[in-house]
């Protein structure tokens, strides 16, 4: 795609098609109603939770995290025929409507192009989780089963609210807050587009980032790679 690339007529082509019955907060409700929803129904299904258990969270953390990474990098920047329409979705229409310098929503009917559809949150929620979750239920026990749904599905709806907060105007609240503030600073960079295709394909933990040399910080107006 072009680096240079004037999203205003994008935006305007793209807001004009957004159906009018759109609600930015009943999408974002819909999303987090599913996930809390079936995080707390398998919080109760828990039973005599032994401490060794508890490792089911930053191992479902790393898993997530991989397949957060990794269906950004190699489905949402490249042309599968397995993903097409993801591709479609993310490189054609968010980096589209997200170009420098116009990287903020204007309103929460902006939301659409930020959050994934609800359909894919309640896929993720009871349907894949739950399929690892029955895998570590045999692997490991019943506890550590619904561990894995929790997290997956918990780490989930942290995605969506990072990202729904990395796209607010620069003088909204959360860009003002230590972390919060860097890892918005990182998607920015990512959202460049001489290196959306190169940097900064995690959106929550920058882990598989720092661990495939993918992680850029930008300096002195350029982004570099990083020392570390």
């Amino acid at each position: 795609m072009s680096i240079n690339h004037d999203a205003a007529p994008f935006r305007a082509g793209y807001r004009a098609r957004v159906k009018g019955r759109y609600h930015g907060w009943l999408h974002l409700m819909g999303i987090l109603a599913i996930g809390a929803g079936v995080c707390i129904f398998c919080m109760f299904q828990l039973d005599l939770l032994k401490t060794w258990e508890l490792l089911v969270i930053p191992a479902g953390t790393v898993i997530y995290n991989f397949s957060e990474y990794a269906s950004h990098r190699w489905a949402g920047h490249k042309k599968i025929r397995i993903a097409g329409l993801f591709y479609r979705r993310h490189t054609g229409d968010h980096h589209s409507f997200f170009s420098p310098p116009l990287f903020s929503i204007d309103s929460t009917r902006d939301w659409r192009i930020v959050l994934f559809p609800t359909y894919l949150t309640a896929t993720l929620a009871l349907v894949i989780a739950p399929i690892l979750g029955y895998f570590f239920s045999i692997l490991f026990s019943m506890n550590a089963g619904y561990l894995l749904i929790v997290t997956m599905v918990g780490n989930h709806l942290g995605y969506e609210l990072l990202h729904l907060g990395y796209h607010q105007p620069l003088n909204h609240w959360f860009h003002r807050v230590p972390v919060l503030r860097e890892l918005a600073q990182l998607h920015r960079i990512h959202h460049q587009r001489k290196w959306m295709n190169k940097c900064n394909f995690n959106l929550t933990i920058p882990l598989f980032d720092l661990l495939l040399g993918t992680f850029h910080w930008k300096s002195n107006g350029s982004c570099q790679k990083s020392e570390s």
